[in-house]
């Protein structure tokens, strides 16, 4: 991928380099959101900023205004027009501090706007095709924390672990399943998971460990409008291994159906692209202009 020149903002400037004292380098004190652009267009942008806000509060993290990571944004894609399509990647830290785990109450956010492109092959909503492939099973385990569940922090090192258990040329894999030690499965590495039986859908809890999905919501509403029951409950590797279909979400990819889990061999495909069709078709209604 080619360079892109002022790729990045820190607090509005350019710049490549974080404060070496960010409580972000430390301890991953701080949250993250990817977005898809595409032709002066944030895909699901009301969506993203709301669940940064509602997690900055849980872990009382001062959260910029919406009209400030916009103007950051705005000023990322004017110096790179040649980006036709790509991720807007948001980073906000609790901010710099001296050494130590306890952070004072006047402490100031930082905040990271990041621009990358994106191959139209990797993401269906790009591609506008259902792309498919095969799940992995990961033997890193997902921990279970309830106070932390849904939000996208910045502790990432077990989704880094069990995203390099498997070799990218080993195969059409598309992702890898965490399971909990309790082996119930939790989401992929980078995404969530849908089963369908007898047309209805099956998704993991995210009660006590996970990432509360702003594509895994888009799917749930899309099911709803078309009267499609959807449970979020427990799942273990047996329960999917009976489904009759399976795929994976994420706000980059939108939907990529599952052909492979194991020795099972996924034919039906039938809920999968009514799904990704309506995704296709009302994905304009969640497109913020910049």
């Amino acid at each position: 991928m080619n360079k892109i020149p002022c790729d990045s903002l820190i607090n509005g400037i350019a710049a490549e380099y974080l404060n070496i004292n960010d409580r972000a380098i430390h301890y991953g004190d701080g949250l993250f959101e990817t977005i898809l652009y595409e032709d002066n267009k944030l895909y699901y942008w009301q969506q993203h900023f709301h669940r940064l806000q509602v997690s900055a509060q849980l872990l009382k993290i001062t959260c910029p205004d919406e009209s400030v990571l916009l103007d950051d944004i705005k000023q990322l894609l004017a110096v790179n027009r040649h980006v036709q399509a790509g991720v807007i990647k948001i980073i906000v830290s609790r901010g710099t501090a001296e050494r130590g785990y306890k952070f004072s109450s006047d402490i100031k956010a930082s905040r990271v706007v990041m621009l990358s492109g994106l191959q139209a092959g990797y993401s269906s909503l790009l591609s506008k095709t259902l792309l498919t492939g095969e799940l992995f099973i990961c033997e890193q385990q997902a921990s279970i924390n309830e106070t932390l569940a849904g939000i996208k922090h910045l502790n990432r090192l077990e989704n880094v672990l069990a995203r390099n258990e498997w070799d990218d040329k080993s195969g059409n894999i598309i992702d890898g399943l965490m399971l909990s030690a309790e082996r119930y499965v939790i989401e992929g590495t980078m995404s969530n998971l849908f089963g369908v039986k007898d047309r209805q859908l099956f998704t993991p809890g995210l009660e006590r460990s996970g990432i509360n999905g702003v594509m895994r919501n888009a799917v749930i509403k899309q099911a709803d409008k078309h009267y499609m029951q959807v449970s979020s409950t427990d799942l273990r590797i047996e329960d999917l291994l009976e489904m009759d279909e399976l795929f994976i979400t994420n706000s980059l990819i939108g939907m990529k159906r599952v052909t492979k889990l194991g020795n099972t061999i996924y034919n039906d495909q039938s809920v999968c692209e009514l799904l990704f069709k309506k995704l296709l078709n009302s994905i304009e209604d969640y497109a913020q202009a910049v």
